[in-house]
């Protein structure tokens, strides 16, 4: 009886170590530079930031726009009233903060927003890095006079 017992003990121990292999390999396989648990592009120096349960780093997310006056997101080609109503409800207000993102936070808006590859697509972040620095862009000057009417406030 106690052989059968240690030989139970035995299959289970071998078991488990088997188990805790096959999850660290499959882990490693969906993560394998550790970027999943990475909290880059994220600042404690900005406002209160929120977090979303995500496995891509989110970019830089703020409770509220920064000194009440949030950017006209809409001067981007591609972000019409409903992408910008979208992305400030995720945290995003101001061009500086899609200007910051790279390769990861471009996945990660990607997937919080439903519209796969359309930042990338449409070059939301060097339209962002022009307009952030003061710039105007020709789409940029069309909704500043009114000529696009995805972009109008209602």
């Amino acid at each position: 009886m106690l052989e059968i017992a240690s030989q139970i003990v035995l299959c289970l121990l071998l078991a488990a170590l088997i188990g805790f292999i096959i999850g660290y390999l499959l882990g490693k396989s969906t993560c394998p530079d550790d970027s999943c648990r990475s909290t880059h592009g994220t600042s404690h120096d900005e406002q209160d930031t929120h977090t979303a349960d995500n496995t891509e780093p989110q970019p830089l997310l703020l409770t509220a726009p920064r000194g009440g006056q949030k950017d006209n997101l809409t001067r981007i080609k591609g972000i019409g009233v409903k992408i910008e109503e979208a992305l400030n409800n995720i945290g995003i207000y101001h061009f500086d903060q899609i200007a910051a993102w790279n390769k990861e936070n471009i996945n990660w808006a990607d997937s919080n927003l439903g519209f796969p590859g359309r930042a990338q697509r449409e070059q939301w972040v060097e339209q962002a890095k022009a307009l952030a620095t003061g710039k105007e862009t020709e789409f940029s000057k069309r909704v500043d006079a009114g000529e696009v009417s995805t972009s109008k406030q209602s």
